[in-house]
């Protein structure tokens, strides 16, 4: 349970500076990203911190093997190979993707500015695709891992998918397979690499990606104001 718990935190540290800058953003200046240049330079001090530097040096260590971010010196033998988890996860966004370009474009008049919908649309998939690696397959999974490693996995899993009920219950019960899926997928990854690195650069671009092609269309003349 501390374990789920520790994870969690570290997913709310993450994403609720951001996403309350960036309400703040729209009302002060949202001609300039100045939520998004905050944010990034919040999310490097934290990782850096999760990594093990800065005090306590006692848990230094501890932070440091919990966030595998820097690959571990014996990674994980049993698993799919890293070549069949990294297709899969391109056919489960490519999937995603065209699920989410059947929906009609969505609404912007309340991103008013050029800069307030890049960053925007730069920074959902970011912080979306770094935190969730962070909390989920660093601290969560390497945390239940140390007590029940054949586990770990899937019940990091169940969590990942019982966290998007931010989306509201629909959306967890059409999308709770999918994501439970490619949570298990960026679980093994991580096993596999030894590092947390592969799943953030893959998740971050997948959710851009989606949300590009997706969600509008492709058209970039949606992220700019006239």
């Amino acid at each position: 349970m501390t374990a789920i718990l520790t994870g969690l935190a570290v997913l709310l540290a993450g994403i609720v500076p951001w996403l309350l800058l960036s309400q703040q953003n729209l009302r002060v200046r949202p001609d300039l990203p100045w939520a998004a240049l905050t944010t990034v330079a919040y999310l490097a001090v934290l990782i850096a911190w999760l990594h093990g530097w800065g005090p306590p040096a006692r848990s230094s260590a501890s932070r440091r093997y919990l966030l595998r971010l820097s690959p571990r010196q014996t990674p994980a033998d049993s698993g799919p190979p890293v070549g069949v988890l990294v297709a899969s996860l391109a056919v489960i966004y490519v999937v995603w993707t065209l699920i989410s370009s059947m929906s009609p474009l969505p609404d912007l008049g309340d991103y008013p500015t050029t800069a307030y919908r890049w960053s925007m649309f730069l920074m959902g998939g970011l912080t979306a695709g770094v935190v969730e690696e962070v909390a989920f397959r660093g601290y969560m999974q390497s945390g239940l891992e140390r007590h029940d490693h054949e586990r770990a996995l899937w019940i990091t899993s169940l969590v990942f998918v019982a966290a998007h009920i931010t989306q509201g219950l629909g959306a967890v019960i059409a999308l709770g397979p999918g994501l439970f899926v490619t949570s298990m997928l960026f679980g093994w990854l991580a096993r596999r690499t030894g590092s947390i690195l592969p799943g953030m650069v893959i998740h971050s671009i997948g959710d851009l990606a989606r949300v590009y092609f997706g969600v509008l269309h492709g058209d970039a003349s949606l992220l700019f104001v006239n």
